[in-house]
């Protein structure tokens, strides 16, 4: 079975000061350092305290190549991204942390293909491997679901392979204008199938879960067909709790990030689902925590300095645009909305999916 451990532990100083990474200490960290015990010993850089697994990252987006809604902003800075965000990534920056892996996802069988080419490349740059993929057609791709799926994740599933899970896939009612609900249903049910055949061939492999303002309707699917996978994680989760529970109910894990913390209504459910449960993850290049979102009271480590894509320089990091190791963040408000310790979680966080 594919492991995804998303794990932090060992972390030296009991209460998280704001730091900085990269940069000078921004002018809302230093505001809220006055709120701290000034007898509190900094946190160290989250590179040498921390071990973390980010389980969703949309590396082949565009934005990674300097490109935003069709315009070329700056030249592409993947590899800028991968030295901050995997810790095992030749010439790391230690001082940004960063992750011991990144899961790459898919949204078709091309897209699969590309970010499994990805992990070849990256991974001949890491002492052991440092990035995995997803394979599968995101609902919103419904459409363009093709056979080969089976073929594809039978040749390349982890441990041999750098293929970690069935996914994207599930249902996406918010965006019906690019699948209608009958292509995500057929996409859906027909990747259920290529799961079964795969565990009947003696691949074992969880899934990657989109579900996006679809009701019960994700879930009821997954229940009639709970015999078809081993199990899963439910990406990006700003659902009720009703519905989480019904997912734990399943064996599924709850996948947070940035719009897992969006509304007080988003808060109040992750604060009562419970750690062992929960998966951590960037979803990047989306899904930043931004300051008018309940859950950035919580975050402690800010990384800098930050630009916007059309006044990009080299090093910099750009402003709304999320990285792996931007997961610590999404550990922070997990912790602060616990009202628990950051060690807490960590100890808590540490998957096998």
């Amino acid at each position: 079975a594919a492991l995804l451990v998303n794990a932090a532990w060992s972390l030296t100083a009991a209460t998280l000061r704001p730091r900085r990474i990269g940069g000078s200490l921004s002018s809302r960290a230093r505001r809220g350092m006055s709120s701290l015990s000034s007898t509190s010993s900094p946190s160290p850089p989250p590179g040498g305290s921390l071990r973390l697994i980010d389980i969703g990252a949309n590396l082949l987006d565009s934005k990674f190549s300097g490109e935003y809604n069709g315009s070329s902003r700056h030249p592409p800075d993947l590899e800028t991204v991968l030295r901050r965000s995997l810790t095992q990534y030749e010439g790391h920056a230690a001082e940004v942390g960063g992750c011991e892996r990144v899961i790459i996802t898919a949204g078709t069988l091309s897209e699969a293909r590309e970010t499994l080419a990805m992990c070849e490349k990256i991974n001949a740059k890491c002492a052991s491997k440092g990035v995995a993929t997803t394979a599968g057609f995101h609902p919103t791709r419904a459409t363009e679901y093709e056979e080969g799926l089976y073929e594809h994740v039978k040749e390349n599933a982890w441990p041999q392979g750098d293929v970690v899970a069935l996914g994207e896939l599930g249902l996406d009612y918010d965006r019906l204008q690019f699948s209608d609900k009958e292509s995500q249903m057929t996409s859906l049910l027909a990747q259920l199938a290529v799961s079964e055949r795969l565990q009947s061939s003696g691949v074992s492999l969880p899934l990657f879960i989109h579900s996006r303002n679809c009701g019960d309707d994700l879930y009821e699917v997954l229940k009639d067909n709970r015999s078809k996978f081993p199990g899963g994680v439910v990406h990006s989760f700003d659902g009720p709790l009703a519905l989480a529970e019904k997912y734990m109910s399943l064996g599924l894990y709850i996948g947070l990030n940035g719009c897992s913390f969006r509304t007080p209504e988003n808060m109040s459910v992750v604060s009562q689902l419970p750690l062992d449960r929960l998966m951590l993850e960037t979803d990047a290049p989306w899904c930043d925590i931004r300051p008018t979102h309940p859950g950035h009271a919580h975050v402690s480590t800010f990384f800098e300095p930050v630009k916007k894509e059309k006044k990009w320089e080299e090093g910099c990091f750009v402003k709304n645009r999320t990285e792996p190791c931007m997961v610590v963040q999404v550990l922070e408000v997990v912790a602060g909305c616990q009202g628990v310790k950051v060690e807490d979680v960590a100890e808590d966080v540490l998957k096998i999916l």
